[in-house]
């Protein structure tokens, strides 16, 4: 790997506390951002990596307003806790909104990239998600969900399992349109529409709406990024766990291929547009080497639902549920009772060790986000 010595920038994961995506970034040291370091919104000038766990962190608010509706279920129509409880759906939907907007934009301007992600194959897979469809049962046991099949057994198929999912464009859409529009376009418009359909209010009238009309599509994107991604950049290497700014990660498997694969961006961007990233002649001489970029080696779809990490896969389940809790804490903490809030500090504290031990024993990726650290 041959770079400029007098580029001593280095590899960052930094969280937006605005929106709460992360990104990773080449930061000099000299403007004070460290790795995991946590700012108040995203610097404009930034080029931005998109790779584990940037996507994955959306999961969470995804999870708060599931288990949400799946404990609104045990309570009557007229009970006032219900209105209660759709705070935290309404809070968690803000959330995924700033989320989603913030990627779905700085793709369109250019400012974020998938990291080792082929965006022509990113941009055919969904289109053939779109026509001919994937198996549900493979989209659920990739993510260990029942959403997908769960969707179709309450349209009433009797054998859900072996129905085909096909991902929807909102009705608006015009699909002949989307279907020439380029890669990285084309992604953008994928995007706004998962975006479109988290604003739809109709889609938060019960837990089926959600999934059908705005959870499946999340996963769908997901998974298609999965399957058109170098699983480099899933992060799975066992010297890539632990990141905080007390670990020099420089030399990890993961942060080694984001640093090769920004530079490679930023060589593409400035050989498009010279205004962008200054200029050839201030580039420091051998900041990208052609030679030492990542070699992408993709996954098909079924090889990706047999080798996904047991990690990524375990935090929708265990986190779903911890999340809504966290949730509900931070609910009681809003009320004037002293008690109230002693109980609710009691258990987001409870649920920051359950969260720092699933990760202690390997059972979830240490770069997960813990809600019980969050007040």
């Amino acid at each position: 790997m041959m770079h400029s010595q007098h580029d001593n920038r280095r590899v960052a994961l930094i969280k937006s506390v605005h929106t709460k995506n992360r990104f990773y970034s080449l930061i000099d040291p000299k403007r004070g951002i460290r790795n995991a370091d946590t700012v108040e919104t995203i610097p404009d000038d930034l080029l931005l990596g998109i790779a584990y766990p940037c996507l994955e962190d959306g999961l969470n608010d995804f999870a708060v307003i599931r288990t949400t509706f799946e404990t609104l279920e045990l309570f009557p129509e007229d009970d006032p806790i219900r209105d209660e409880m759709m705070e935290i759906v309404n809070d968690a939907r803000g959330n995924l909104l700033r989320r989603l907007n913030e990627l779905r934009d700085k793709i369109r301007t250019n400012h974020a990239h998938f990291l080792g992600t082929d965006y022509n194959e990113f941009k055919a897979l969904a289109l053939d998600m779109v026509s001919r469809g994937y198996h549900r049962r493979n989209l659920d046991s990739m993510m260990k969900l029942n959403v997908f099949g769960s969707v179709a057994e309450a349209e009433g198929y009797g054998d859900a399992n072996d129905l085909l999912y096909h991902y929807e464009f909102c009705a608006s859409t015009d699909m002949n349109q989307i279907v020439e529009l380029p890669s990285r376009e084309f992604i953008v418009a994928l995007f706004n529409d998962v975006t479109v359909s988290v604003l739809n209010d109709g889609n938060y009238r019960t837990k089926y709406l959600f999934d059908r009309n705005v959870f499946q599509k999340f996963i769908a994107v997901m998974f298609i990024n999965y399957a058109t991604t170098d699983p480099i950049f899933y992060g799975i290497n066992r010297s890539d766990y632990g990141v905080s700014g007390d670990k020099d990660m420089d030399s990890t498997p993961l942060y080694v291929a984001i640093r090769r694969e920004l530079w490679d961006i930023e060589h593409r961007l400035r050989a498009e547009d010279k205004s962008l990233f200054g200029t050839a002649e201030t580039q420091e001489p051998g900041l990208f080497d052609p030679a030492a970029g990542v070699q992408p080696i993709y996954l098909s779809p079924e090889q990706l639902a047999a080798h996904l990490p047991i990690e990524l896969v375990n935090e929708e389940v265990l986190l779903g549920p911890i999340h809504s809790l966290c949730s509900a804490a931070s609910l009681l903490m809003r009320k004037n009772d002293p008690e109230t809030q002693r109980f609710a500090r009691l258990i987001m504290a409870d649920a920051a060790k359950l969260i720092d031990e699933l990760k202690r024993l390997g059972i979830i990726s240490p770069q997960a986000n813990n809600p019980g650290t969050r007040e």
